[in-house]
C-alpha cells in the first residue's frame, strides 16, 4: 500500500514508522527537517521538506497513485486542506484526518473524511478499562462494537459450558484455549484449569458478567 502521511510529530511519525516496517511504501512530509531526522532506522520510506498543503508537493510525492493520505500534522486547519485537496483533486480512496478538537468531527464527516481525535479515543479506551477487569484483555470488537475479543487467564475451575453460562447465553463457541502452551478447542465438557488461557467472544453488555469471574477467584 502507497501512503502519503503529512506531518512528522509524535502521531505522523510513529504511524510512518509502523507502516513502514509493515512493508508499506511511506512518503511523509514535514515542514522541520529536523522532525524528519526523528525517524529510526526501521523507516524506509522517502521523506520530503516541505509544506503538505501545497499541491505542487504533493503531485511530488505522486499523490496520483497514493492508496491514501494521512494528515497528522498538530494543526486542525492544515490538516483539512490537505485532506480536501487529496480528496476533491486527487481523488484519493482513503483520506484519515488527525483532529485536537473533538468538537469539530461532525464537520469532517461533512467532507466525507475519516476523522480521529486522540482526546476521543483515550476518554472512550480509558471509559472501557474502568468497565473491564485488569485481568482480562481487550483483543478487538465485532459488528461495531456489539461484542468484544477477550483474553484471561482463567482464575478458578470451570468448565468450558459453566463458563460460557456464567457470562452468557451469546458467548460465540467454540471458545480458543491454550492450556501449558498447547492451543485447544473447548468443548463443552472440557474442564479448565486454574491458569488457563482462554479466548472468546462476549457481548459488550456483558463485559461486567465476566468481571465477576474475577471477584469470584478472589473471594
Amino acid at each position: 500500500m502507497y501512503v502519503i502521511i503529512i506531518g512528522c510529530g509524535r502521531v505522523g511519525s510513529v504511524l510512518a514508522t509502523l507502516l513502514s516496517e509493515q512493508g508499506n511504501n511511506i512518503v511523509i512530509i514535514d515542514t522541520n527537517e529536523e522532525r524528519l531526522l526523528r525517524l529510526g532506522p526501521e523507516f524506509t520510506g522517502q521523506t520530503i521538506v516541505r509544506d503538505g498543503t501545497d499541491i505542487a508537493i504533493l503531485e511530488e510525492a505522486k499523490i496520483q497513485e497514493a492508496d491514501a493520505l494521512v494528515a497528522a500534522t498538530g494543526d486542525d486547519n492544515s490538516n483539512l486542506m490537505s485532506a480536501q485537496i487529496a480528496k476533491n483533486i486527487f481523488q484519493v480512496e482513503r483520506v484519515l484526518v488527525r483532529i485536537k478538537d473533538p468538537n469539530k468531527l461532525d464537520v469532517y464527516k461533512e467532507y466525507d473524511l475519516e476523522a480521529v481525535s486522540a482526546t476521543t479515543l483515550a476518554a472512550y479506551k480509558l471509559a472501557e478499562m474502568l468497565k473491564t477487569s485488569r485481568e482480562i484483555e481487550i483483543l478487538g470488537s465485532i459488528g461495531q462494537d456489539k461484542a468484544k475479543i477477550v483474553k484471561f487467564k482463567l482464575p478458578t475451575q470451570k468448565t468450558c459450558s459453566t463458563l460460557s453460562r456464567m457470562i452468557s447465553s451469546h458467548v460465540f463457541q467454540p471458545a480458543v484455549v491454550f492450556v501449558s502452551g498447547k492451543l485447544e478447542l473447548g468443548l463443552p465438557e472440557d474442564k479448565l484449569s486454574p491458569g488457563a488461557v482462554v479466548v472468546g467472544s462476549v457481548l459488550t453488555e456483558d463485559i461486567k458478567r465476566l468481571n465477576r469471574l474475577f471477584s469470584e477467584g478472589k473471594s
